[in-house]
């Protein structure tokens, strides 16, 4: 049977920092300003977990403005009309409540999003880093209430906006680019730093630039992706929003057509409120789907190849020569030639009278008579036969499971919509349960696994390989910690700090180290080296398999593999 997985959505393959980029919220402000202007906000809350909503009512129309703050998705977007669960909803921000909206803003090139109010005070969403956030801040722009860290972070300044070096003229462009980037791609990312990577592609595509490293560029080349840059900021100006892919869920989402993906499907919308209201919501169906899907394929891939395994051991024992013949003959041999037997022997030669040849060499109790070393053997034949029949029985039922996780195993791979992976849980719940553990079947929100090591430090685990390329290179930050168990396959694991100057300290970095060595093929062994590094460090080396990375600077510690308490 060919279990070979198809090409199915990949979770988190497009969330790179696009409908949270730059131009992308100033074209949301943009088109949001004169709506939202005469509007008074009426609730702020939040029904889903790091998700908070402020709902705003019009003369003529409602308006709900709903912002994740949680990594590795962070998104603003608006929807029509007010809904709002019954239960499991927190109030936030009470003293916002009645206010009239002002205006909608932004910052100068930094992804600071605010709603302002007639009182001077204004809602602000934090839409970058690592500990974004919400907050309601008073006119002198303290903080009044925090969506997260509210107990830490109430009564304290608000962020700052700083904003993004954006290079004006050539000189500028020159002297931010870096030669020691692995690629040209990057090293325009650096010197356009608003970019992202999806834009820094489309500026090489524009610029007709194919130089693969950066310190081999010509001034000439240079000067074209400058050029190319400049004239895509002019672009972004005019949004035509796309959104990539086919099928239920989005493959990525862009301001503009992109040149370079012209022969990709594509989607394209009259507004950005209406794209990315879109993909916000196709990719959170995308997220769930994959929340019910992966664990599933992990188990019953687990459990196809464990029966099949076994299955195979069991055949290779019962393909080898019973004993339960040998032990019956010695028996008759003991019995027929009793006369024959030592008393106190170990072990007595014997005429083979079933077969021509050697003597047999029967090995005997010296504490018992013949006749009752003869019964032992006849009783270990019995013994023999009945656990090669029950060998043969578990045989069948090791093939039966085999082929019943394989089947399945086989069906959940054809399906590529939520809607179908819904179904296949509840129909088929009673035929996978037996290869899938609980925890399996469970549906957690965070995809990773997740160790909270305290104070905001956290390690996060893949669970696969395409998970591995998720964590390693969407979901985590390059100041992070990224660790892997040294020179065998293992499970990419990212020790995630608050923020970019915390110090994890040794015990937190062994700590990590040893779920890094738990979760790999060293699991059994006493102590494992790991590598560990900053993610900036990690690298996708093109055309390889999701998962397979290069590390250019390490550090090695030595841990004995373990979880903790």
């Amino acid at each position: 049977m060919n279990n070979a997985a198809p090409t199915l959505p990949c979770a988190h393959a497009h969330l790179r920092p696009v409908v949270n980029n730059y131009y992308t919220l100033r074209a949301l402000v943009c088109e949001w300003r004169t709506d939202l202007e005469e509007t008074t906000v009426r609730d702020v809350y939040s029904q889903n977990k790091n998700e908070l909503t402020v709902a705003l009512e019009g003369m003529e129309q409602d308006w709900m403005v709903r912002g994740s703050v949680q990594r590795p998705f962070l998104y603003l977007f608006r929807r029509p009309g007010y809904h709002k669960a019954r239960r499991n909803v927190a109030t936030l921000f009470e003293s916002a409540v009645g206010k009239p909206v002002s205006d909608v803003s932004i910052a100068n090139r930094d992804r600071l999003v605010s709603i302002e109010l007639e009182d001077d005070s204004r809602i602000l969403w934090q839409l970058f880093g690592a500990r974004a956030n919400a907050f309601h801040l008073a006119p002198d722009d303290t903080i009044v209430a925090a969506f997260q860290r509210h107990d830490e972070l109430v009564g304290t300044e608000a962020p700052e906006p700083y904003p993004a070096p954006m290079p004006d003229t050539f000189e500028e462009f020159e002297d931010r680019w870096k030669t020691n980037r692995n690629k040209t791609r990057q090293a325009v990312q650096s010197a356009v730093s608003l970019f992202g990577a999806d834009l820094a592609r489309e500026t090489l595509h524009r610029a007709g630039v194919t130089t693969d490293a950066p310190e081999d560029c010509t001034e000439v080349e240079r000067r074209a992706l400058f050029d190319a840059s400049m004239a895509l900021r002019e672009v972004l100006g005019d949004p035509e929003p796309v959104i990539y892919g086919e099928g239920q869920f989005p493959d990525a989402f862009s301001l503009i057509p992109l040149r370079h993906r012209d022969e990709d499907p594509a989607e394209h919308f009259d507004t950005v409120d209406a794209a990315v209201s879109d993909f916000v919501r196709r990719t959170l169906a995308e997220q769930h789907f994959h929340r019910l899907y992966d664990p599933l394929e992990e188990a019953l891939e687990s459990a196809a190849e464990h029966e099949r395994r076994s299955a195979e051991r069991m055949m290779e024992e019962l393909q080898s020569e019973s004993r339960a013949g040998r032990y019956e003959r010695w028996g008759h041999l003991l019995m027929a030639q009793q006369d024959q037997v030592p008393e106190g022997a170990e072990e007595v030669e014997l005429p083979d009278l079933f077969e021509d040849g050697e003597p047999v060499t029967i090995p005997v109790d010296p504490a018992q008579s013949p006749v009752e070393n003869a019964e032992h053997y006849y009783d270990r034949a019995r013994r023999t036969r009945r656990s090669r029949e029950e060998a043969e029985a578990r045989l069948d039922n090791t093939l039966e499971r085999a082929d019943r996780a394989e089947a399945l195993l086989e069906e959940l791979r054809a399906i590529d919509t939520l809607d179908g992976i819904k179904q296949f849980r509840n129909e088929r719940e009673d035929e996978f349960a037996p290869f899938v553990s609980q925890s399996d079947a469970d549906t957690a929100q965070f995809p990773f696994r997740r160790f909270d090591l305290g104070d905001g430090f956290e390690v996060w685990v893949g669970k696969n390989a395409r998970q591995n390329h998720e964590l390693t290179f969407h979901a985590s930050q390059k100041y992070d910690l990224w660790l892997h168990a040294r020179g065998v396959p293992g499970a990419h694991t990212v020790l995630h700090l608050p923020n970019r100057d915390a110090e994890p300290g040794k015990r937190r970095i062994y700590t990590a180290a040893a779920i890094a060595a738990h979760y790999s093929q060293s699991k059994g062994s006493d102590v494992v080296p790991v590598m560990v590094t900053e993610r900036k460090y990690v690298t996708s080396p093109k055309g390889a398999d999701p998962g397979v990375v290069r590390v250019d600077r390490e550090d090695v510690v030595m841990v004995e593999p373990g979880l903790p308490e």
